[in-house]
């Protein structure tokens, strides 16, 4: 059985209303873990009574980092003998079918007797209107494989997006849950990467499995590419993670470079990109000496 994991942080209530519907008919019971500082669950109430599933509800009331509250639905699903977990935001949509789409190719990947991490829709980015592509470390470089949504072959990919991504409750136990040291931002890539570097288990993309999602807070073009933004806040973590998971063993040789040619351009471009740059060119500089101390969790916003 799947359980659904939605982590909810101060959410827009018809994008949820939108998630919960098009769930209600594809799985029995829904997790809902609100990260919000102050619950939601009251202003809510009114769609989760429109529909039939049973909803288990983690009130936090504060945000403990997407990672924790990943892991209190992990525990869930582990405690009540489910056998999946899907992980979702709240902004997510699901299609038609995804759940079965995806418990199906993942099946044949596993009698082929792949290792199986994850598998997980072909994200349409909501806002460019464009495929999100695999992604493989090389020397040096990111090699982006385009998924092709009139295949019907799944393309594996070093890590896949979090939201919409199926996992086996067996998985999760041999590989380990989510970073909770991580809070928001690089969860999925660490978890990725474990899992393919220290145990072998590949992601992959289901291509005719396609789910809309909106990714980043804005766009901006840059060197030819769609590059999302986000704010001051969110970069923090970013600039900081990457900094600390160049020491971590869970990541590839490959990543670790790519993370260490990458920094000083995520610092120059998003200070650049900010309404406050100095301010920006602090927090940045702040987020690299946290991630060499590792000053993690919420680190400097503590």
């Amino acid at each position: 059985m799947v359980l659904p994991i939605i982590v909810l942080f101060n959410p827009e209530k018809e994008l949820l209303k939108r998630l919960l519907i098009s769930l209600k008919d594809q799985v029995k019971d829904i997790c809902i873990v609100d990260n919000s500082p102050i619950s939601v669950k009251n202003s809510i109430d009114d769609i989760l009574n429109i529909i039939p599933n049973k909803v288990e509800y983690f009130e936090l009331n504060e945000n403990k980092g997407i990672a924790t509250a990943q892991n209190i639905g992990i525990k869930y699903a582990e405690d009540n003998n489910y056998d999946h977990v899907l992980l979702l935001d709240q902004d997510s949509s699901l299609p038609d079918n995804m759940v079965k789409g995806l418990l199906t190719a993942e099946t044949e990947l596993l009698k082929k007797n792949i290792k199986v991490a994850t598998v997980g829709p072909a994200f349409i980015d909501e806002k460019t209107n464009e495929s999100v592509n695999a992604i493989r470390a090389k020397l040096f470089y990111v090699k982006r494989i385009p998924v092709d949504i009139n295949s019907i072959e799944p393309v594996g990919s070093d890590y896949i997006i979090a939201s919409g991504s199926l996992i086996r409750i067996s998985i999760l136990k041999e590989i380990g849950c989510m970073d909770d040291d991580l809070f928001i931002d690089w969860v999925d890539i660490e978890w990725g990467e474990r899992a393919n570097h220290l145990y072998g288990y590949k992601s992959f993309i289901i291509p005719t499995v396609i789910m809309r999602h909106s990714i980043g807070d804005e766009t901006s073009k840059a060197l030819g590419r769609n590059i999302n933004l986000h704010s001051d806040f969110r970069n923090y973590f970013i600039v900081r993670n990457a900094v600390y998971l160049m020491r971590s063993k869970s990541m590839s040789f490959n990543s670790k470079l790519l993370y260490l040619i990458k920094v000083p351009q995520y610092i120059v471009y998003y200070s650049l990109m900010s309404k406050r740059k100095m301010y920006s060119l602090g927090l940045l500089t702040k987020a690299v000496y946290d991630g060499i101390v590792s000053n993690m969790g919420k680190g400097h916003f503590k």
